[in-house]
């Protein structure tokens, strides 16, 4: 009986694995979290090594990173139907985005962003967002997050939010109230109500253009009110993607995150 050489057959394996696994695959295929639906000069994504202009229609994927420069503002719309205004000097992460299981996971690194969440009626479903200090857990709602110099603040225009800091202390933040985390490790403030010049400022420093499409009416007038209808959307520019953790190179020096000083 003839025998096989030990070579020919690890030879004839390796070219089996070949064929059933093309070397050409990539390893991990990104998927679509939503895309851009508005924007003002200067936005980016980073896509891994990429960094990718952020006009209209740009396709934004689980692990993009949103950055928009000095005087850059950004809308997503996510798959699910919630979208999210990104301020100027602001950097965040699309952790996750399963709008059919509704697990959604955004990661603010930097700055100002305002958010409009479909309600989330799955089972286990979950809207967070998080910063270095904190997280808000959303059940469907209007609201303004601002992370900027370690101040994490929240101002609610509709529905509530669970806001926690890292160590699972939580307060319940109403519609019309504003509450500040100051340290990851110290308890959240206590809700207090937003005075009108809160309410505009958090609008109008994350303002693109427009209202947030399907906002409650009662919000049109205070987002016209700061007078920021833009007729012409001009292709972006591409800026440096700041480093996860790290103060875009543009510092504003505002200590109030709702402030668009």
């Amino acid at each position: 009986m003839k025998t096989r050489s030990p070579f020919l057959v690890a030879l004839t394996i390796l070219a089996s694995l070949s064929i059933i696994v093309p070397p050409d695959v990539p390893a991990q295929v990104g998927q679509k979290a939503g895309q851009i639906s508005r924007a003002i000069p200067e936005v980016a994504i980073a896509r891994g090594p990429q960094q990718l202009p952020a006009i209209v229609k740009t396709l934004v994927d689980w692990g993009d990173v949103v950055k928009t420069g000095d005087g850059g503002r950004a809308r997503v719309a996510l798959d699910d139907g919630s979208v999210f205004n990104v301020g100027s000097s602001s950097t965040l992460t699309v952790t996750q985005h399963n709008a059919a299981a509704q697990q959604t996971q955004i990661e603010l690194t930097y700055g100002r962003v305002r958010s409009q969440v479909v309600k989330q009626a799955k089972p286990n479903a979950k809207f967070e967002i998080h910063t270095g200090v904190g997280v808000a857990g959303v059940v469907g709602t209007d609201f303004f997050l601002g992370y900027m110099n370690g101040l994490f603040q929240i101002i609610v225009y509709e529905g509530h939010v669970k806001f926690c800091n890292l160590d699972g202390i939580c307060v319940d933040v109403l519609a019309g109230q504003i509450a500040t985390i100051r340290d990851g490790h110290q308890a959240p403030d206590q809700p207090g109500q937003a005075t009108p010049s809160e309410l505009t400022e958090a609008a109008n420093a994350t303002s693109v253009g427009a209202t947030i499409p399907g906002a409650p009416a009662h919000h049109l007038t205070t987002l016209q009110i700061v007078g920021l209808t833009v007729a012409v959307v001009v292709p972006a520019i591409v800026v440096p993607i700041a480093t996860r953790g790290t103060r875009p190179p543009a510092a504003t020096g505002c200590k109030n995150p709702a402030s668009a000083c």
